[in-house]
């Protein structure tokens, strides 16, 4: 089992540093003061799934595919509860998932003329990306469906009560 004192001296730092990363992008983002604190926790949650991930030894696609997955989750449940789009609480949620030192290694590579280093990098950075849209698109997805369902059943149950209404 893993101590508490070695992941936060591994990571903490790095979930600090999350943190005020996802609070910067909220407010640049013009993210309402009372929905700030979800946006950073969304954030948050989202980092501590990808250190988990990392010790289990998960590979990078995993690694962001399952915290773009909780992260999607957080905010679809917290768009509801809050009663505010789901965008809100998603996109601070994947802001610290984003590849920016790979793409920042593959454009320094591809610029320095590095062929072989160009296709690493950019393949790293291919993956990660994947593995968060692919996160996001499956609950995004499922979520949709249900409400889809939601409101068809309404629609349905409110046509056949109008046309019972107009038969009497």
């Amino acid at each position: 089992m893993l101590e508490l004192g070695y992941l936060w001296s591994k990571y903490g730092v790095m979930l600090l540093s999350g943190l005020v990363g996802t609070l910067g992008f909220c407010i640049f983002f013009h993210v309402k003061k009372d929905k700030l604190i979800y946006g950073c926790i969304g954030g948050m949650i989202s980092l501590l799934v990808y250190f988990f991930c990392i010790e289990c030894g998960m590979n990078d696609f995993f690694q962001n595919m399952f915290a773009a997955i909780i992260a999607t989750l957080f905010a679809e449940i917290m768009a509801r509860v809050v009663k505010a789009p789901s965008t809100v609480f998603l996109i601070p949620a994947v802001i610290p998932l984003t590849p920016g030192s790979l793409l920042y290694y593959t454009m320094e590579a591809a610029v320095e003329g590095d062929a072989q280093m160009t296709k690493y990098y950019g393949q790293k950075t291919g993956m990660v990306a994947l593995g968060i849209a692919l996160g996001i698109v499956l609950v995004s997805a499922i979520f949709y469906q249900m409400s889809h369902k939601n409101v068809e059943m309404k629609v349905k149950l409110g046509n056949e009560k109008r046309k019972g209404f107009e038969t009497k």
